[in-house]
C-alpha cells in the first residue's frame, strides 16, 4: 500500500467520522422537539360529558340608573410649601 493510498483511507475515515458525528448532533438537537410532538398526539383525551344546566333567574326588577351630575366646590387653597436651603456650592 503506497502512502498516497493511506493518506486517502485516513482523510475517507475522518469525513465518515465527521459525517456521523454532524447527524448525531442534528439528532440530538432535533430530539426534544419531537418527542414534545408525539407526547402532544397521544394525549388527546376523550370528549368530556356535557353539564346540567342551571335553573334560570328572575328577571331584575330595576329599570337603567340614571343618575344627577356631580357638581362639588373648589377646595381651599393651600398653605405656601417651605423653601429648602440653598445647596453647597459645587468646589
Amino acid at each position: 500500500m503506497k502512502k498516497h493510498d493511506k493518506t486517502e483511507q485516513i482523510d475517507l475515515n475522518r469525513r465518515k467520522a465527521l459525517s456521523r458525528l454532524g447527524l448525531v448532533a442534528t439528532a440530538v438537537y432535533a430530539a426534544p422537539a419531537l418527542m414534545t410532538l408525539s407526547q402532544s398526539a397521544h394525549a388527546v383525551s376523550a370528549p368530556s360529558t356535557p353539564s346540567t344546566a342551571s335553573a334560570p333567574s328572575a328577571p331584575s326588577v330595576s329599570g337603567p340608573s340614571v343618575s344627577a351630575p356631580s357638581v362639588s366646590a373648589p377646595s381651599a387653597p393651600s398653605a405656601p410649601s417651605v423653601a429648602s436651603a440653598p445647596s453647597a456650592p459645587n468646589s
